[in-house]
């Protein structure tokens, strides 16, 4: 296993987790209708989550630079709207491997 390719392992099982968790955290949100606004919120959390989760797949189908920088910045949207800052921290890290594993060994 190359050292981008093991780079992008590891991205995407810390970006995963990192989805998951703010996943999550929605998904049980959503199950207590309390207010409009606060359902609303918890739907943006689980697109917020399954869009990390897809981009730590990105980075771990060769695609690290594109999915790198879309897990920070989904990352950053994650704790500026408070949703899990476990997660969107997770995030950005899966992020910033995803473009370490971006500038590896040349080809």
């Amino acid at each position: 296993m190359t050292e981008k390719r093991l780079l992008a392992l590891v991205a995407f099982l810390i970006g995963l987790v990192g989805g998951l968790l703010i996943l999550v955290e929605a998904a049980n949100g959503i199950q207590r209708f309390s207010s409009f606004g606060s359902t609303v919120s918890q739907l943006v959390g689980v697109i917020l989550g399954v869009a990390i989760l897809l981009g730590s797949l990105l980075i771990y189908r060769s695609k690290y630079g594109s999915g790198g920088i879309l897990d920070i910045l989904l990352g950053v949207v994650a704790l500026i709207l408070q949703l899990n800052s476990t997660g969107g921290i997770l995030a950005i890290v899966a992020g910033v491997v995803g473009l370490i594993a971006s500038e590896g060994s040349p080809r």
